[in-house]
């Protein structure tokens, strides 16, 4: 268990620097304005929140490892190229939303107009093919007149 918060009336630097060394996040010295103290305490707060990173995303039966890179459908190995594996993650992770084109164009392959192109919708029928491929019930589906929506709930 490592330093949190560290307040001390010592002000001086070999202190500040053996409290970071130590493993605190943070050095506040007295005197202080208590609102630099709740500031702080906030921002630590907001920092830690952060740092917890969702490593796998599940849709249905269809499972992805962000660690490995490894998407499996029920039992089934799904090799994805690195453009479709960008592309499924930014589905999966706004399951059961519509995501247009335009979200894909500006998330997926950093387009921030589009191109009047079909990448998006050859990108989605080779992902469909993937994903969807002897499944009796399709996560990828298109909205009509909207865009795109990965969900268990076909």
């Amino acid at each position: 268990m490592g330093i949190d918060h560290l307040i001390t009336q010592q002000q001086l630097a070999p202190t500040h620097a053996a409290a970071l060394d130590a493993g605190a996040d943070d050095y506040l010295t007295k005197p202080f304005a208590f609102g630099e103290l709740l500031a702080r305490l906030d921002a630590l707060h907001r920092r830690a929140q952060g740092s917890e990173q969702q490593t796998s995303l599940q849709v249905g039966d269809l499972r992805m490892d962000l660690l490995s890179r490894k998407v499996i459908r029920g039992t089934r190995n799904i090799v994805l190229q690195p453009r479709e594996f960008k592309l499924l993650e930014y589905l999966m992770r706004h399951a059961d939303q519509v995501v247009t084109r335009t979200m894909l164009l500006e998330n997926v392959w950093d387009y921030n107009f589009d191109p009047q192109t079909n990448v998006v919708d050859v990108h989605i029928s080779k992902l469909r093919q993937k994903i969807d491929y002897g499944s009796e019930r399709p996560l990828l589906r298109t909205v009509r007149n909207a865009g795109y929506m990965m969900s268990a709930d076909g």
